[in-house]
């Protein structure tokens, strides 16, 4: 059954072991990712969290963690290789974990923004949703982690550009909680709470250490 739910992503292919070009993204009008990709922006995520935990503990980095070696967090059979997405995964996990670490994020902003900066998830439900389709073998889980996150981390990014306060519920978006929910996921609730999950974890990457 094919979703009629809301994609983010816009990234040049990655299908070697060069390293991975990541370019702005639309308003959810794009090409869906390959595996490579796909784990470059899992691993990207985890390790920005690993490498923000290092910097407020203060101790020394080193991204070569059980997960970075694993490096099979979020994979699914249907999305292709396995060892394509380890690959992506771990070379997301190490830009990540430094970024995270570091403090920066201008990779974080260029891998997880809109190009349109129009488009607000806030007040889409006024202007309408652009609807597009993933991969239809994505489950809710999947899509709520990709919307959720890639909503949060613009909204971190905005506020504290704004001189915001901390305040990821204060978001329509992140009260709604429904941002690429089709009626083919069934319950809706429980891609509420993995969107509002992925919204807090993309939301505090975007604001970073700096409240």
């Amino acid at each position: 059954m094919k979703l009629s739910i809301l994609m983010t992503v816009l990234v040049a292919a990655g299908l070697t072991t060069a390293p991975i070009s990541i370019q702005a993204q639309d308003d959810y009008r794009s090409a869906p990712l390959d595996v490579r990709q796909h784990g470059y922006q899992h691993g990207y995520r985890d390790g920005f969290d690993y490498g923000r935990d290092v910097r407020v503990r203060n101790v020394a980095l080193d991204y070569r963690t059980d997960a970075y070696r694993d490096a099979e967090h979020g994979y699914q059979p249907y999305l292709g290789s396995r060892d394509g997405y380890r690959d992506g995964y771990r070379q997301g996990y190490g830009d990540g974990a430094q970024d995270g670490y570091n403090g920066v994020t201008s990779r974080l902003e260029q891998t997880f923004s809109w190009r349109d900066r129009n488009f607000d998830p806030d007040v889409a439900r006024e202007n309408g949703r652009a609807a597009v389709s993933y991969d239809p073998r994505w489950d809710y889980q999947d899509v709520a982690a990709d919307v959720g996150y890639r909503d949060g981390v613009n909204a971190g990014l905005n506020d504290f550009r704004e001189h915001h306060s901390y305040r990821p519920e204060w978001h329509g978006a992140y009260k709604d909680a429904d941002h690429g929910y089709d009626s083919a996921f069934g319950r809706k609730d429980e891609y509420k709470r993995a969107y509002r999950t992925a919204y807090e974890s993309g939301y505090r990457a975007g604001f970073g250490l700096r409240r």
